[in-house]
């Protein structure tokens, strides 16, 4: 069958920054389905990055227009469109996806993927115009699918899909993940259009040095259980890794073919086991890839001391994450429910400052029950700490998280809230302690007095981060 995957247009917020990330699962996926069917890319947002559209005053559109993107289904003709649905924010556009790929062709088989639909399958399904939903990892699941749709035949057996039979919306549930992740093709790059992600050089944490650069996963499934964290939905909670042979195969690979220099490692637990890491890093070394690497989606602090941070710099590292989430000690252990040693953070960023790494620590704040006290303690913590970024991101109820449950409990959100509105950087709910606009104005006073402090200390830096944050807003006006 011919096989059309497609990255949405993105809505964010007037306030943000846009930028243009190699879809990685999409890669994986057509590597998987590349074997038996003709696959093709349909990245809205590389190929339309230069498109802005004010939504309305909090909202921007970015990527491929309406007219364009339906053009472009016709002109491919696909049997299936498989749409990749990865943060609930996004779901709106997602959605449009399907109606638009129905108006080309209501036969086109439409199958929406990614965190959101994993999270809920049966409001994803509501909506006419997606037929099927893949449910958490999706290769195999994928795959068998495809093959059942091809040959005509029920889908009632396959796991992790939901579907419709007389009208009835489906679930069946996931019934486990890919052990051997090894077993997995390396993405299939070449089927992107990489050359449009190296000029436009945005990628998801937009901290890069050098390009061309590709993102890679080493393990999935994370063990932990962090009550305002939805990456389990995808991923469970078993931690897999991919060895360090096979991670380094792909390097070597991704480097040989495309050129690569940088390395976005977007793992969630890249160092939980520190003897492969340590393979990893030192086959780096000694394979003289050139190349420097930096960790987005953060690193978990109970697994970094001294030699493993400096195998880690030796080996191309310029930039770690560290998700602390909060200062206070109750917050972590009893709302949160993630294990951190506090003691423990100052020492790291003092280590990693040594070594040359530029540091960032994430926060969560507002969650259910955190009182204002608490709250200070972690605003206390941030200002305190020696590290070039701080961000604080508001508790978001994505669903299938704890946190979505206790707020739904509680009557904190209810249905007709906005899912444009499920970010990170944007409160959607108050608490019995702190109601949404005290939260954003606290917020908001600790990063000016940040901001601030290190514009004091590095005035040629700051101005040069400021200058280019404007010319970015003349653009999308």
């Amino acid at each position: 069958m011919k096989v059309l995957l497609i990255q949405p247009p993105y809505t964010i917020l007037k306030t943000e920054s846009r930028f243009c990330q190699p879809p990685l699962g999409l890669a994986y996926l057509a590597a998987v389905l590349d074997k038996e069917h003709d696959v093709l890319i349909l990245d809205c947002v590389a190929e339309g990055f230069k498109n802005v559209n004010i939504l309305d005053k909090d909202f921007k559109r970015y990527g491929l227009s309406e007219d364009k993107i339906k053009r472009s289904i016709q002109e491919i003709n696909p049997d299936v469109v498989g749409i990749s649905n990865l943060f609930t924010a996004q779901t709106e556009e997602a959605h449009r996806i399907c109606r638009i790929t129905k108006e080309v062709d209501p036969s086109i088989v439409t199958i929406m993927g990614g965190a959101h639909p994993s999270a809920m399958p049966e409001l994803t399904l509501r909506d006419s115009n997606v037929d099927f939903a893949t449910i958490g990892e999706g290769e195999s699941t994928l795959k068998h699918l495809l093959e059942t749709i091809e040959k005509g035949k029920d889908v009632n057996h396959i796991h992790g899909v939901a579907y419709r039979n007389n009208n009835r919306v489906l679930v069946n549930m996931k019934d486990g993940f890919i052990d051997d992740l090894d077993s997995l093709s390396f993405p299939l790059w070449k089927k992107f259009p990489l050359k449009k992600y190296f000029t436009i050089n945005t990628p998801h944490g937009a901290n890069i040095k050098r390009s061309p650069f590709l993102p890679v996963i080493t393990s999935r499934g994370c063990p932990n259980h962090c009550t305002f964290c939805s990456v389990h939905n995808i991923w469970g909670r078993k931690f897999r890794k991919r060895s360090a042979e096979n991670v380094l195969s792909e390097l070597e690979y991704i480097v040989s073919e495309f050129g690569v220099k940088e390395i976005l490692f977007e793992d969630d637990n890249l160092t939980l086991d520190k003897e492969r890491a340590k393979t990893i890093f030192k086959g780096i070394i000694d394979r003289n890839f050139d190349l420097t690497w930096s960790t987005p989606n953060g690193l978990s602090l109970m697994t970094l001391d001294d030699e493993l941070l400096e195998l880690m710099k030796k080996s191309g590292c310029h930039s770690i994450s560290l998700a602390i989430e909060s200062g206070d000690k109750r917050v972590l252990r009893e709302i949160i429910k993630k294990s951190v040693n506090l003691e423990r953070v100052g020492t790291v960023l003092k280590k990693a400052k040594q070594l040359g790494l530029e540091t960032s620590v994430f926060f969560v704040v507002g969650m259910p029950g955190e009182r204002k006290e608490e709250l200070e303690r972690t605003f206390r913590m941030a200002r305190n700490l020696p590290v070039d970024h701080i961000n604080f991101f508001f508790a978001t109820p994505l669903p299938g998280t704890e946190l979505f449950d206790i707020c739904v409990k509680e009557h904190l959100i209810d249905e007709s809230l906005d899912f444009r509105k499920f970010k990170s950087n944007l409160p959607v709910f108050s608490t019995k302690e702190i109601n949404i606009s005290d939260l954003n104005s606290l917020v908001r006073r600790q990063k000016v007095l940040f901001h601030t402090k290190r514009a004091l200390m590095h005035p040629i830096e700051y101005s040069g981060k400021i200058t280019k944050r404007l010319i970015e807003r003349a653009m999308d006006i």
